[in-house]
């Protein structure tokens, strides 16, 4: 979002940023207006993942290229006019596949990843073009779609026909697109478009709070909304706790954690969702955080063993158990890398013993992991799996 003299210049990152989180929104118009200045946060796991998805790609881009396509590649970065008209001249030309082709039009920018020229006609002559993206995500998300439909929304402006198809190109696919039929998400698009540009035209801007999303994951913003729900002791600090009991709790006043801490038990109220069971536990649970808080020392309850339930529900220790532990890089080629597999055996008489086997390339992985499992069926044992992965 940037502030081009009294107008607002958005992209698809704002869509997807408004359908997540309108505070997200909220904070990036302060930002535009200068009134907030942009937070810098370095997330080595996020550049992780934009490398990635840049070698993503060109791999795409090359395998077009080996298959034979005219590609023309619109350089330099960012969006302006002279970009969007470089793209609009090779569109008029024909190219075959155009790379980072830019658009702008009525306050809205993008630059996708690869036009495709097809066979249907359009105000550029006997062909038009269809959008697709490449993504590192094995399964298409809201967000994508919506992205997608902008940049299809965007070339319509330019061909004068709205797509039909947009196409999105996941890694372990050779390179087969997944095709979705723009009309079938249409009138959600234009629905939450529509909603971003009403809550942009207001010069007052909205009002938000910071509730926890998904979304938080891989935003700039976490480190300044998780201040502000700290610093206001918010419910969602209590561990467990669901939207649905905080919302219940807010509408009966008790708005953080140390107010629901000090809730009395049982409870004299009903809760108009849920049971009242789940809202004790909560309440317990504050109870021990605040306690943690102010004594500042980890506070911990242990609960009474329950037959059936729980850790209560493993068979008892054996003398032929096999303990394995996985240790994986998931951002190794394509798929992750396994790369240590630990054992600990026992013995009958008590004693441990721990045997690693490393994998330094996927033939030794896979190796590795049949050995492991032969191991523990050879000796008829039980084996308890920990899988982790380590970036």
């Amino acid at each position: 979002m940037q502030r081009i003299g009294t107008s607002l210049q958005l992209s698809a990152s704002d869509l997807v940023g408004y359908l997540n989180c309108r505070h997200l929104t909220s904070l990036d118009r302060s930002v535009a207006d200068g009134a907030l200045k942009k937070p810098s946060v370095w997330d080595p796991l996020l550049d992780i993942l934009w490398e990635r998805g840049s070698i993503h790609e060109q791999n795409y881009i090359d395998h077009l290229r080996k298959a034979g396509h005219d590609i023309v590649e619109i350089h330099g970065g960012g969006i302006d006019q002279a970009i969007a008209d470089q793209t609009f001249q090779a569109m008029r030309a024909g190219a075959e596949i155009i790379v980072q082709g830019a658009f702008l039009r009525e306050g809205w920018g993008g630059r996708t990843d690869v036009l495709r020229r097809v066979s249907i006609p359009s105000d550029l002559g006997d062909w038009s073009y269809e959008v697709t993206d490449t993504k590192l995500a094995r399964e298409t998300k809201g967000g994508a779609i919506l992205q997608l439909c902008l940049y299809s929304d965007l070339v319509s402006t330019v061909q004068g026909r709205m797509p039909e198809y947009m196409h999105v190109v996941t890694p372990w696919s050779n390179f087969e697109p997944q095709t979705f039929r723009i009309a079938d998400y249409g009138a959600y698009y234009r629905k939450v478009k529509r909603g971003l540009e009403q809550s942009l035209t207001d010069n007052t801007i909205e009002d938000t709070y910071p509730d926890p999303k998904q979304h938080c994951d891989i935003c700039r913003w976490y480190w300044d909304c998780d201040a502000r729900r700290r610093q206001d002791d918010h419910l969602c600090l209590v561990a467990g706790i669901t939207k649905v009991q905080i919302n219940e709790l807010k509408r009966r006043g008790i708005g953080t954690m140390a107010e629901l801490a000090e809730v009395p038990l049982p409870l004299a109220w009903k809760p108009d969702r849920g049971a009242a069971k789940s809202y004790e536990r909560i309440r317990e649970q504050a109870r021990v955080q605040i306690q943690g808080r102010t004594t500042g020392r980890p506070v911990y309850e242990t609960l009474p063993l329950a037959p059936g339930f729980g850790l209560t529900r493993l068979p008892f220790p054996s003398a032929g158990d096999v303990f394995l532990d996985l240790e994986g890089d998931p951002f190794v080629g394509d798929g992750g890398f396994e790369y240590l597999f630990g054992c600990v055996f026992t013995s009958a008489d008590g004693t441990q013993t721990y045997k690693a086997d490393w994998a330094l390339s996927r033939e030794d992985e896979k190796r590795r992991g049949l050995l492991a499992r032969l191991e523990g069926r050879g000796m008829g044992a039980r084996v308890q799996v920990n899988s982790g992965h380590q970036s």
